[in-house]
């Protein structure tokens, strides 16, 4: 019998950084009996009594990871892109949002791209494990509501797609 991986203080550092660049303002996370409960403006008020107290990172932000040479360009304002009739496409899962098959690699797709039913858009990663998001139909990529890397909620919106059809 193999005794489970133990997750190491890289795997900490970046589940960390993940949390600082997404929008959720308090986490805790359990893996292999250590508990870690972090906020945005100290600990988390919900922490459980007696449970460990964990460091809150400094007030300076982590540092980023390094850029690539295939980061897709931010998304259009929202005023600026008209999203009526659009379909929005939403996560399958909690998990980390990515935008490309892995580091370097183009995008999926991009706004303006024309896609058909199934055709996979990005991949929202949960414990190593990456669950595809497809279109749902055919048609335009009017808006990717998600930032690359961040964390992401079970049924976010994460695109509008415009409909081939209308």
């Amino acid at each position: 019998m193999t005794t489970p991986e133990k997750v190491t203080h890289r795997e900490v550092r970046e589940i960390l950084r993940t949390f600082h660049e997404s929008g959720w303002a308090a986490m805790t996370l359990e893996l292999d009996g250590m508990r870690i409960s972090v906020g945005k403006d100290g600990p988390p008020a919900a922490a459980a009594p007696g449970a460990a107290a964990v460091a809150t990172p400094p007030p300076a932000p982590p540092v980023p990871a390094a850029p690539t040479a295939a980061a897709p360009p931010p998304p259009a304002p929202a005023a600026a892109v008209d999203t009526t009739g659009c379909v929005e496409v939403r996560s399958p899962a909690v998990g980390a949002f990515w935008v490309s098959p892995s580091p370097g690699e183009p995008p999926f797709v991009q706004v303006g791209q024309q896609v058909e039913a199934n055709d996979q858009l990005a991949i929202v990663e949960v414990m190593k494990l990456m669950n595809p998001v497809v279109a749902p139909q055919a048609g335009e990529i009017v808006r990717v509501c998600a930032t690359n890397a961040e964390l992401v909620e079970f049924d976010q919106v994460l695109f509008l797609l415009r409909p081939n059809d209308g």
